[in-house]
């Protein structure tokens, strides 16, 4: 479900020109894409046993969390630039708002990496196996 909210944002932001009308709607939209990618691969990836670093609670999945966002931040404001050189009229990208975008980026992926875990382990002691 976060992961549709999040698409409608982007989507929203894009067709309307939200991203451009002040600070707030471009972050809370790094935000919570970070927050709904790292989610749903700390899901899939904890239902295949492929991330034991996230425990609930642990710090550990705040950190790998807020790396991932943060990675995952650098890299998008890599396509902004890139954007910039093929449409200087579409796009906006000083310094302080790829530092901000970034840092948005963290705090959603550590979120969503310390959201995760904490779900599964409540999940699993509501539904136990059979």
């Amino acid at each position: 479900m976060t992961l549709v909210v999040s698409l409608l944002f982007d989507l929203s932001g894009m067709a309307l020109g939200l991203f451009y009308e002040g600070v707030f709607y471009d972050n809370l939209v790094h935000f919570l894409t970070s927050f709904a990618l790292v989610a749903l691969a700390a899901e899939i990836d904890q239902h295949r046993g492929m991330l034991p670093l996230l425990v609930p609670g642990g710090s550990r999945a705040l950190v790998a969390g807020a790396v991932v966002g943060f990675v995952g931040g650098g890299a998008w404001e890599i396509v902004e630039v890139s954007a910039d050189f093929l449409f200087p009229v579409f796009i906006y990208n000083p310094p302080l708002d790829t530092v901000l975008e970034m840092a948005f980026g963290a705090l959603g992926g550590a979120g969503g990496a310390w959201r995760t875990p904490a779900y599964l382990h409540r999940k699993a002691l509501r539904n136990p196996p059979r």
